[in-house]
């Protein structure tokens, strides 16, 4: 035996609760170790004094307050999560109104953009054209403009300007 187990056992000792084996490891270990023989001596002093003491009654509602008071501190105590489940079931409804806002904001943006007769956005009819401007410069076409509908010249043009 060790002076920690010694210390451990050191109350039960001195109230003789102790079973007869492990008293006689104890007293074996106090045999062999001077600071807990001269522990004991000062306990065994001090506890001879308290026993001759008259002895001080506690009020019968002590221990129902007591933990009455205990029960109130651990209530009054959150965990880490505890403080942030609340934060939690208070962001998730604001969360949601906020995704829905932003939908509702993004839908009315698309909707608003302005469309042209064949269902293409202004955007989008700008762009081709441009496009149809660039190629045609490029290549020489801009004399085929007038080209009447179904010759094979306004077949050429309206096929490599994708119409």
């Amino acid at each position: 035996m060790n002076c920690k187990e010694f210390k451990k056992n050191l109350w039960f000792l001195l109230e003789n609760t102790l079973s007869p084996d492990k008293r006689a490891v104890i007293e074996n270990h106090l045999m062999n170790c001077s600071s807990c023989s001269k522990l004991v001596e000062e306990f065994s002093l001090l506890w001879g004094i308290l026993e001759h003491r008259e002895r001080i009654q506690s009020s019968s509602y002590l221990w129902v307050r007591l933990k009455q008071k205990i029960n109130e501190d651990e209530e009054g105590k959150q965990s880490v999560w505890g403080r942030f489940k609340g934060l939690v079931i208070w962001a998730r409804p604001v969360v949601a109104v906020a995704v829905l806002v932003m939908c509702i904001f993004a839908g009315y943006l698309l909707g608003n953009l302005p469309q042209s007769a064949n269902g293409q956005t202004a955007y989008q009819a700008d762009k081709r054209t441009t496009a149809l401007k660039q190629f045609m410069d490029s290549h020489y076409l801009n004399h085929l403009n007038g080209l009447p509908t179904g010759s094979v010249e306004a077949t050429y043009l309206d096929v490599v300007s994708g119409k």
